[in-house]
């Protein structure tokens, strides 16, 4: 099969196409012909070695897909042979066949296609998963999205306005907020309007990027506010991890006091959806209720870019660049 194979951590055009052996499912596995991929963010930390447990080089990155099952390991009886399916193999979508724990794997619903199931595992579970578990949002509550047009805050926005909440967006150009405005949201802001933003106060924040808005979005916080970190976006560049940028930022962002928290009642909490894997039934449960709003029309993925398979580096760079809008998929013939 072909692949997209990191030989070094490094930049988009570090990527290679290359031949490798195609996999075979152990037991409790899944194998899947993949039809379509949706990019993360967390691909393009990977392909630079700055994700967790990334693996050393060479290695094929990939942490969602859609495609069909093209073979099962022992103990697995479904999903069958030809099903089509969404799958979170964590690393190793990149490629035309993947092996995918059964635990990681979830039959797509009838009329769903493959791009539509490559945009919606990771950012819908991601979205989901800090909304209401760890910033446990509740219907009433303003709700502070950063990168709100992006693949998980575009998810965010319609999942907690959906909730009942008032979502204020974050998002850099003009088209960006006006998108996050027709999914649900309330306001929409630019980063430099941060402070403005949060007049009033938040009850919860759910940030991708980090850097200097945190102090900002952080002190705005109400009592018995929480605020949900799961990336830091601001410390990579475009090609590369700024790492000069990134000590900036990280600076900037401060120092939070454990024994502050208990008079305003606030908590911090970090969240990777990809080093939680002893939750994979409870995920399960959310992408069915994903999947049951996705039925109602009360939520939609949003594609805002497809690549062939041999233009994926091409893919990468959008993203890292944050030029992008919604998810960007990667589609195979």
């Amino acid at each position: 099969m072909r692949a997209w194979v990191v030989p070094r951590y490094g930049p988009p055009d570090i990527l290679s196409l290359r031949e490798v052996s195609d996999p075979v499912p152990g037991p409790g596995e899944v194998l899947v012909r993949v039809r379509a991929i949706g990019l993360n963010f967390a691909d393009c930390a990977a392909r630079m070695g700055v994700y967790p447990r990334v693996p050393p080089p060479p290695f094929v990155p990939g942490m969602e897909v859609a495609g069909e099952v093209a073979a099962v390991g022992s103990g697995v009886a479904r999903p069958s042979v030809g099903t089509a399916v969404a799958a979170v193999p964590i690393f190793g979508g990149h490629a035309e066949l993947v092996r995918v724990p059964l635990t990681h794997v979830r039959a797509l619903p009838t009329g769903v296609d493959f791009e539509t199931g490559a945009a919606l595992a990771v950012t819908g579970i991601t979205a989901d998963h800090a909304l209401f578990t760890v910033g446990r949002l509740r219907g009433g509550e303003r709700v502070l999205v950063n990168a709100a047009a992006g693949g998980v805050g575009s998810m965010a926005v319609q999942l907690a306005a959906h909730a009942g909440a008032k979502v204020v967006a974050i998002a850099s150009t003009a088209a960006k907020r006006e998108l996050a405005l027709s999914l649900g949201a309330t306001e929409a802001f630019g980063y430099e309007q941060l402070a403005i933003a949060v007049r009033g106060g938040v009850d919860v924040v759910l940030d991708s990027v980090g850097g200097w808005g945190f102090r900002t979005a952080w002190k705005a916080l109400n009592p018995d506010g929480r605020y949900v970190l799961f990336g830091l976006a601001a410390a990579v560049g475009p090609r590369r991890v700024r790492f000069t940028a990134a000590a900036w930022s990280l600076l900037g962002m401060g120092a939070v006091l454990p024994a502050l928290l208990v008079s305003p009642c606030r908590t911090l909490a970090g969240f990777n959806l990809s080093l939680v894997p002893h939750l994979s039934a409870e995920l399960q449960q959310r992408f069915a209720r994903l999947e049951e709003l996705l039925e109602r029309g009360a939520l939609r993925p949003v594609v805002g870019a497809t690549f062939p398979f041999e233009e994926l580096p091409a893919a990468h760079a959008l993203l890292q660049g944050r030029r992008s809008v919604g998810k960007v998929v990667v589609t195979l013939r």
